[in-house]
């Protein structure tokens, strides 16, 4: 009785001191990962994850996970309602199943997928001031079973985890706001100045039309801003999941090409397709990879020069799917290329010659890596760019 005391007493210790370690990490990828480790080893479990709550899309995806060589295949799928740790995000309840395959709500996805046997779970809520933040899960009790001890133990974790991980996300927001309102700047003058102008009775017609035709651009732009932010924001805050489904991904990349095809004509940009005509399919969220694409075909196009020329091409093997956008356009000075994926970035001899917010390779950048993958550019000035995305296969 008295080791077993003691055994419980360490471990509260042992909590204060991870409440100090997770209190003072601001880096929310981090701070998940340590959160991970530390229910592994507190409820003594083969593995853990962490899956946060999305409230604006209602969704539950894993975001973090102590096995780090499977946690790319595990970022970012999405789990039903009725799953187990769909029931204790909706409950705010914890749950321990001890055996997983005589539970209807197990999501046996995760083990198909990862190729990982599951036995049992005990999983808790998330929760700070009433706010869904997730749910913390631990896999498989090395030894016995899971007790109501291995639950409050993690119910003390869970709540300094939640409150961590809601202060690391309010941290990130004042540099983001702050980098916003600095780039709100440039349009909001442009619009105010036009709408003094606009006010002067000496105009002339054609003047006021082509001043309008400015705030209307400037406004779009402003749009197209907020909108990009807030994407951004979402992702690096770890408030997006991603809806893997199996798709074949020639299908995805002519309807991409088909979307920025009538643009292409216009400046008489020749797109050429080269990939295997074998269908091959990935597992990856659909829309988000279609933005990706679209992205650095719009940007191929934006970029280029008339009567230039795109080529989309993709090739796979056992482990990796590659795309590639190339263009023969205006090209990248070597010293911004380590820059070309910062929010807000653009690129010296383009800014201002061509509309953009500067935020569209950072969200690639954030989605492709919240796959698993790596985006990259190789550029020479004058010669073209090329845009390549690995994801796993």
């Amino acid at each position: 009785m008295t080791d077993h005391k003691d055994h419980k007493l360490r471990q509260y210790e042992h909590l204060i001191s991870i409440s100090r370690d997770l209190a003072s990490t601001l880096d929310l990828e981090s701070l998940l990962k340590k959160i991970v480790d530390v229910a592994a080893e507190l409820s003594g479990s083969e593995a853990a994850s962490i899956l946060l709550y999305d409230e604006a899309n209602q969704q539950l995806f894993f975001q973090t996970a102590t096995n780090t060589e499977k946690e790319p295949k595990l970022m970012g799928i999405v789990v039903p309602t009725d799953s187990i740790a769909g029931w204790v995000a909706l409950n705010r309840l914890p749950v321990i199943v001890a055996d997983v395959h005589q539970d209807n709500r197990f999501f046996n996805q995760v083990e198909k997928d990862l190729n990982y046997p599951t036995r049992s779970i005990l999983a808790i809520p998330l929760i700070v001031k009433e706010k869904l933040i997730g749910v913390l899960e631990v896999l498989n009790k090395k030894s016995g079973t899971y007790s109501s001890e291995d639950e409050e133990i993690l119910m003390i974790l869970g709540a300094q985890a939640a409150i961590a991980i809601e202060n690391t996300r309010l941290f990130q927001q004042p540099d983001l706001i702050s980098e916003l309102v600095h780039e709100i700047r440039t349009p909001l003058t442009s619009i105010n100045t036009i709408s003094y102008l606009l006010q002067q009775s000496v105009m002339e017609c054609e003047e006021r039309d082509r001043l309008a035709q400015i705030i209307q651009a400037e406004t779009q732009r402003l749009s197209r801003m907020t909108t990009q932010f807030l994407d951004l924001s979402r992702l690096e805050s770890g408030r997006t999941g991603f809806n893997r489904v199996r798709f074949s991904l020639p299908e995805l990349l002519r309807e991409c090409a088909q979307s920025v095809q009538p643009e292409a004509k216009k400046y008489g940009i020749q797109l050429t397709l080269e990939f295997p005509e074998i269908t091959f399919e990935i597992d990856a969220d659909r829309d988000k990879i279609k933005q990706v694409i679209l992205n650095l075909l719009s940007n191929a196009v934006k970029y280029n020069r008339e009567n230039g020329r795109i080529i989309l091409h993709s090739h796979y093997d056992e482990n990796w799917v590659v795309i590639s956008v190339k263009d023969d356009g205006m090209g990248i000075p070597e010293e911004e290329i380590p820059r070309m994926f910062r929010k807000f970035f653009r690129s010296g001899h383009t800014e201002g010659k061509k509309p953009g917010t500067g935020l569209g390779l950072s969200i690639c950048k954030r989605i492709v890596e919240g796959h698993g993958g790596k985006i990259s550019v190789n550029s020479c000035l004058g010669e073209g760019s090329t845009f390549t995305v690995q994801l796993p296969r």
